[in-house]
């Protein structure tokens, strides 16, 4: 199964842009840095077992970070994209430092607010930040110019992610935040530094998701509130659960499905029978439905049914 996958996400992408038209390779573009965006929150929530609902503001301090420093700077996009992470690692570090010493749902309810604070001072300066109607980046800080490169180096890019994090997850310090998220007290008592470890696990989620966040920015050209926004934050977890939590490669799979199928599949279904909302619809119910009846997710049926 996983030799499939695999073999899937390295060798099929490459030849996409040779039979593909280029709006749907845009899409695919974006599905590919969405799916960095699901692996580093699976990182904590899967891996540590503790639910960050303020993800999407590294990602979107990560963009914003970035925009700025080339708008009004004139910084490199390289070395921008970097601070940007850099930036996202930091508050990281700090909310982590504070709210991972909160226990059970603690946790998530206070992330929940961040975005919502977030979106508000974008809005507040809408000179500095462009407000509802966000920056646009320019096509001379493009990632490249063309959809063509846009899209190879969006690949590129969540395939150095996926793999890093890979070797990170596979290595002794994943064994010990899985020990952590099994049993933290236990962890403990053998020695483990639960805290220190759950926020170096929380730094490393917040570095690789404000990466991504900036890279979407010069991906798309502009950077919008849509970053910090609940719904993109929803679709995360969605996906997550669709692949199954802690599974690493399910969160790879649920991240290309969701969002393949609400911004293509159900875009067209939607189009052609004139039924708006059909995307929002669906997404919502597979939730509940996979809460209910799939808690486990599809990577996890798989390796119950050893496929």
């Amino acid at each position: 199964m996983k030799k499939a996958l695999i073999l899937v996400l390295t060798v099929i992408p490459l030849v996409l842009p040779l039979i593909l038209p280029k709006s749907v390779l845009f899409m695919l573009g974006l599905a590919y840095l969405f799916v960095v965006y699901v692996v580093t929150w699976d990182l904590v929530a899967g891996y540590v077992g503790e639910v960050n609902l303020g993800h999407v503001v590294f990602i979107g301090l990560g963009a914003y970070t970035s925009t700025l420093l080339v708008l009004n700077q004139n910084i490199p996009v390289p070395i921008s994209i970097v601070i940007g992470a850099i930036v996202a690692t930091l508050f990281g570090l700090g909310i982590g430092a504070v709210c991972l010493r909160l226990k059970g749902y603690y946790l998530a309810l206070v992330t929940a607010i961040l975005p919502l604070v977030f979106v508000q001072i974008v809005n507040i300066y809408p000179q500095v930040f462009g407000g509802y109607e966000g920056l646009s980046v320019g096509i001379k800080n493009a990632l490249h110019k063309t959809i063509e490169g846009r899209y190879y180096v969006a690949y590129l890019f969540m395939i150095g992610c996926v793999l890093t994090l890979y070797k990170v997850l596979n290595s002794k310090f994943g064994l010990r935040l899985k020990a952590i998220r099994d049993d933290p007290d236990l962890a403990e008592s053998l020695g483990i530094n639960v805290f220190k470890y759950k926020v170096t696990a929380f730094c490393i989620s917040a570095f690789f998701s404000g990466l991504a966040g900036a890279f979407t920015a010069f991906y798309r050209l502009s950077v919008g509130v849509d970053l910090f926004g609940v719904p993109l934050m929803l679709l995360i977890i969605i996906s997550a659960v669709l692949g199954g939590l802690g599974t690493f490669f399910g969160a790879i799979i649920g991240a290309l499905t969701i969002y393949i199928l609400k911004n293509w599949i159900l875009v067209e279904i939607a189009y052609s029978t004139g039924i708006m909302g059909l995307d929002n619809l669906v997404i919502y119910a597979t939730l509940i439905i996979l809460i209910l009846k799939m808690p486990h997710g599809i990577f996890g049926v798989l390796k119950r049914d050893r496929i």
